[in-house]
């Protein structure tokens, strides 16, 4: 007779489930023993898991290893086709937005990506371009969407579109569509991916800074490799900071003394600065300005990025997955 798991038993297997896959994800692909090395778990348990891991088909058995005297190892790799990840941002303002997406896979590879004009600037309409992606990619099984704005619980308290200010949008999405919602702030998304993509493997803080052409500049930091959100998702609003006192700033001022201000506080390593009106050649300014206040070895590298959309979409992607896999794993 089979005794019932009892809560703590459920909870170190599905740990373990999860270990066992972000290692094969780490590593590409690996055999039980390989997996048992760099997990620290038993080759048992990487064995039972990784069986039923197969079964469910989220991770594939491949070929064998090359015999060596005994029975040849089988080697396993993540599924990438298990399910689909759509990533969706809005940007522009009231008189002009777009609908920027990508489709990635279970591992994480981007498989497509595009644009769409977002006319009329209305809900439906916002609703009809999700569903028509949805159609044409039936295997999405997550999305996550980017809003130029504060998200509070998945309710946008204030966003550069104003259609999207008060609208539950995860609540709306995810009844329409039954997928997993995840909902941020785009700047929050833009930091991780690049984060992700750049540094992935410094605990100590980074942030990016983005100057839209409306006047509210966003900061999203990443510290300990975790997105600071702050007490209720108002970190990194420096557009709030009261720098000028009546006077009208310059590009290079503002921007210097939002750096001011990061170094002071969280002494970041690095900062990404990105807008339609910043080029590279802003920077050697603004570290000029930067020096004036904060002492060289505590100035961060500025790193210049001439468009936010591939650390935003990189940004959605990995932040949605990372919380459907833990919420298909631990909530359902």
């Amino acid at each position: 007779m089979n005794s019932p798991l009892n809560r703590t038993t459920r909870e170190m297997r599905k740990n373990n489930i999860a270990l066992v896959t972000r290692t094969l994800k780490s590593l590409g692909s690996a055999t039980k023993g390989e997996v048992a090395v760099q997990s620290g778990l038993s080759a048992a348990t990487c064995g039972a898991v990784l069986n039923e891991l197969s079964a469910s088909g989220e991770v594939l058995a491949l070929e064998h290893e090359a015999s060596r005297g005994g029975r040849p190892a089988q080697r396993y790799a993540c599924n990438p086709d298990f399910f689909s990840v759509l990533s969706l941002y809005a940007a522009g303002s009231d008189d002009a937005a777009e609908l920027v997406w990508s489709l990635s896979s279970a591992t994480g590879g981007i498989l497509e990506e595009g644009e769409i004009p977002f006319l009329p600037l209305t809900a439906d309409m916002f609703y009809q371009h999700i569903a028509t992606l949805l159609s044409e990619h039936p295997d999405v099984q997550t999305i996550g969407i980017g809003l130029p704005g504060v998200i509070v619980d998945g309710v946008v308290t204030s966003c550069d579109i104003s259609l999207f200010t008060s609208m539950s949008v995860e609540q709306a999405v995810g009844q329409r569509t039954g997928c997993f919602i995840q909902v941020g702030n785009d700047i929050n998304f833009t930091a991780w991916g690049f984060y992700r993509s750049n540094c992935p493997d410094v605990s100590a803080p980074v942030a990016y800074i983005y100057k839209p052409e409306v006047p509210c500049t966003g900061c999203g930091m990443v510290i300990n490799g975790q997105v600071l959100i702050g007490a209720n998702n108002f970190a990194g609003e420096v557009s709030h900071l009261p720098f000028a006192s009546g006077k009208v700033l310059s590009l290079t001022e503002e921007l210097a003394n939002i750096v001011i201000s990061l170094a002071a506080m969280i002494n970041p390593v690095t900062v990404a600065l990105s807008g339609p009106r910043l080029s590279e050649t802003h920077l050697p300014d603004i570290l000029q300005i930067c020096r004036q206040h904060i002492p060289p070895k505590h100035l961060p590298v500025l790193v210049y990025r001439p468009s936010i959309r591939q650390d935003y979409l990189q940004g959605i992607a990995e932040l949605t997955l990372q919380n459907y896999n833990h919420y298909r794993l631990f909530n359902t």
